[in-house]
């Protein structure tokens, strides 16, 4: 037998498009408090997360009291304030970051390997071929080719990125240490420049190079505004179902301290109980449907079901279930329900008939 919804199920659907709501209001207030620009830190994503988690239950929780029954507006306050107390911190995930390569650098990467890459081929079409017009126009073509792809493949490859910084830095500070040598760059400047042209060219290179690869290997960060609103309202929907649950469970146990009789109707109920003890017959049918009556009248019910019915699923939220029973089967009310003001509090028993 497929069991029909309780009544928590039937709580949680009636309060869907309400955390639905709430939730889109918890998104609005955690984006509202990130920076336009670059990445939050620990403390900005908690206190986000903070607004989103109180905005959303300023919502919610007065629906929730409202489909509990509660239309007091002091119970309603003081239900919200329990509600919040009773509810774990919302765990927001970090929000969703784009790396991204700006245009105009893969566009000035590709201006810059087209000219290296003419000073690099001409040079050598000429030598072989005895054009440098071949070289200028496959130089150009690699060259653009080669430092567009290191433009979009380094900054996303950061050990490659920095074992390249690491080597033309090395290399710079060799050259440097040949350079100059033992001698004194401000007395012997003209004769080391003199004397070691193509170490200082080669000075100069490998502090372009590193610059570039630099250059080439920085990305940009920023916060993807519609990914993480898409995740902070996934995450605040979870966190809102749960809190729906902790919310029914709470109206279910203040509801049901509730719906014990006061003092004096309590009282009162318990001195006609006694009244009947040792009366005759007639006075005691007589009592007892005025007993009954004066229960009906603080709200308590039975659900009317009574006798044999066809059994449906949706009757699991008011009856348990002796034995094994099919939708549409006779049963027969072994126990009815108690109920008060439409709300089970004490689930009745149903058995199937048995026909010869």
């Amino acid at each position: 037998m497929k069991p029909g919804p309780t009544a928590l199920d039937q709580f949680v659907k009636a309060t869907d498009f309400l955390r639905k709501r709430a939730a889109e209001e918890g998104r609005d207030a955690f984006l509202a408090l990130l920076p336009e620009e670059g990445i939050p830190g620990a403390g900005d994503t908690r206190t986000a997360a903070a607004r989103a988690e109180s905005r959303a239950l300023e919502v919610a929780s007065p629906g929730f009291a409202r489909v509990l029954g509660l239309e007091d507006e002091g119970k309603a306050a003081l239900f919200a304030l329990r509600l919040q107390e009773h509810l774990p911190p919302f765990p927001v995930s970090a929000p969703a970051v784009d790396r991204s390569i700006p245009p105009l650098r893969t566009g000035l990467a590709a201006a810059a390997g087209a000219l290296i890459g003419m000073g690099l081929i001409s040079p050598l079409t000429a030598l072989f071929f005895g054009s440098r017009e071949a070289g200028f126009l496959l130089g150009a073509s690699l060259g653009a080719f080669g430092l567009s792809l290191a433009a979009l493949r380094l900054p996303e490859n950061r050990k490659l990125l920095w074992a390249l910084a690491a080597l033309l830095g090395l290399a710079t500070l060799r050259e440097a240490l040949v350079f100059l040598g033992s001698g004194s760059l401000l007395s012997r400047g003209w004769k080391l420049i003199r004397t070691n042209r193509g170490s200082l060219s080669r000075l100069v290179l490998f502090p372009v190079l590193l610059a570039l690869v630099l250059l080439l290997g920085g990305r940009t960060e920023q916060i993807d505004r519609r990914a993480s609103a898409e995740r902070i309202k996934e995450d605040l929907s979870s966190w809102l179902e749960g809190a729906a649950r902790v919310a029914f469970l709470m109206g279910t146990t203040e509801t049901g301290a509730g719906s014990a009789p006061a003092g004096g109707e309590l009282a009162a109920l318990a001195a006609k109980i006694l009244t009947l003890e040792g009366a005759a017959q007639d006075d005691l049918a007589a009592g007892m449907d005025e007993l009954a009556g004066d229960i009906r009248n603080l709200g308590f019910g039975s659900g009317g079901e009574t006798g044999e019915f066809a059994w449906d699923p949706q009757a699991a939220d008011r009856f348990e279930v002796f034995g094994y029973i099919e939708p549409g089967d006779r049963v027969r009310v072994e126990r009815p329900p108690l109920m008060k003001d439409g709300r089970v509090l004490r689930r009745g028993l149903v058995r199937k008939v048995r026909r010869p």
